[in-house]
């Protein structure tokens, strides 16, 4: 998204990296969201904090689990919510079948893996 590599995003940049049927109003909106200090500009921190409080529900459908994505829209799980989220959790939430439950955990798993080796964790 940081198409100039000034190690920020503008409104523009988000903009060019939205999907074509995004409408600006909504761009305009989310850019204002993630741009907690109002400085026309979303810097790592920024992005960062935004991307964890996204609802979670959207990662999850990207993963194939598209049928449990009500369930986290209607508990409002975040992002920062769900690598949180054990065995019993998701089952007490209602994700019925084991074996998905386990397949979820081994998705956050990773993603949590991801997270660490990102921040230069070993």
């Amino acid at each position: 998204l940081d198409t100039d590599g000034s190690g920020g995003i503008s409104e523009e940049e988000l903009r060019a990296g939205m999907p074509v049927w995004a409408k600006d109003e909504d761009v305009r909106r989310e850019f204002r969201r993630m741009d907690a200090d109002g400085d026309g500009v979303v810097d790592a921190k920024e992005m960062a904090r935004a991307w964890l409080k996204s609802p979670a529900s959207v990662w999850l459908r990207d993963r194939g689990f598209g049928e449990y994505s009500q369930i986290f829209d209607e508990l409002e799980v975040d992002m920062d919510s769900m690598v949180r989220l054990t065995l019993e959790d998701l089952a007490k939430m209602g994700v019925g079948d084991e074996e998905a439950r386990h397949r979820i955990i081994w998705e956050i798993e990773a993603l949590r893996r991801e997270v660490k080796e990102s921040q230069g964790g070993d």
